[in-house]
């Protein structure tokens, strides 16, 4: 039978200082653990906080980026849109004063041009008292000066004029000094501004 081996007094201060260094690096390991578990935490939430703070940075300079693109967007469309109706009120207008000088036309060769004249020249008349005064009428119109001339009831001259194209005349005084344009050119020049004020047309 085997004999038990007695620990002597050295034996067991041996083995109580094993022991207690054994107890003391596992707590300076679990120790160690732990600081480096919350060194991780702590360099995990550092991250995330900077990743997330970056994200936010991030989306916040998208979304500026994205409105700026799109109120540039905007603006280049309303740009594209007014430009559009201006040339679409252009369009109409040419169109409704075409439609005018049309109908001027067809006047100036009814029978009631002639009646048009003679209001005109009797109007006229009244400021042109000179025996300079000269009526400028258009080439297609030299047969109606003696209308004009009988409807002014003094001495006057006549001129061709190659400017004036609907109708009417230029009456000039040179020693007067006066000069009123009766054409129906004038006429309806001068509705332009009041057309495109008054026809639905504007732009805000």
């Amino acid at each position: 039978m085997a004999q038990e081996k007695l620990m002597t007094p050295n034996d067991e201060k041996i083995d109580k200082f094993q022991s207690a260094i054994h107890h003391y690096a596992t707590q300076q390991r679990n120790k160690i653990l732990q600081e480096v578990e919350a060194y991780r935490s702590r360099v995990l939430e550092q991250a995330r906080q900077e990743a997330l703070h970056e994200t936010r940075g991030l989306i916040q300079q998208e979304r500026a980026q994205t409105k700026n693109r799109i109120l540039r967007e905007m603006a280049l469309r309303e740009q594209e849109v007014r430009r559009d109706l201006l040339t679409r009120r252009q369009e109409i207008t040419e169109e409704v004063f075409q439609k005018a000088k049309d109908a001027l036309r067809a006047f100036a060769a009814s029978e009631a041009y002639a009646a048009f004249l003679e209001r005109a020249v009797q109007e006229a008349a009244v400021l042109f008292t000179a025996g300079d005064t000269v009526f400028c009428m258009r080439p297609e119109d030299s047969k109606w000066q003696k209308t004009v001339q009988k409807a002014f009831g003094a001495p006057c001259t006549f001129a061709q004029d190659g400017k004036i194209h609907l109708g009417g005349f230029v009456v000039r005084s040179k020693s007067l000094g006066l000069a009123a344009d009766q054409t129906l050119d004038a006429m309806l020049e001068d509705q332009r501004a009041w057309f495109e004020a008054n026809a639905g047309l504007s732009i805000e």
